[in-house]
């Protein structure tokens, strides 16, 4: 496990500008670690579900931790 996704593991993590599928001000909660996905957790549901595995890039480069 790499010590930069370690970072996101147990935190709330905001979207503020969204990404293509992640609309603005979303948030999440990363809960487990799957090689470079994470399993997060929306407050929202997205593409018709809350539970969702997203790619540690889409995180790195539009999601901030809270």
């Amino acid at each position: 496990m790499n010590i930069v996704h370690t970072k996101y593991l147990n935190r709330i993590i905001i979207f503020d500008l969204g990404t293509g599928c992640i609309p603005a001000m979303s948030r999440c909660y990363c809960h487990a670690i799957d090689g470079d996905y994470m399993h997060v957790t929306f407050q929202y549901a997205i593409l018709g579900n809350t539970d969702l595995r997203v790619h540690i890039n889409v995180i790195n480069q539009h999601g901030r931790v809270i």
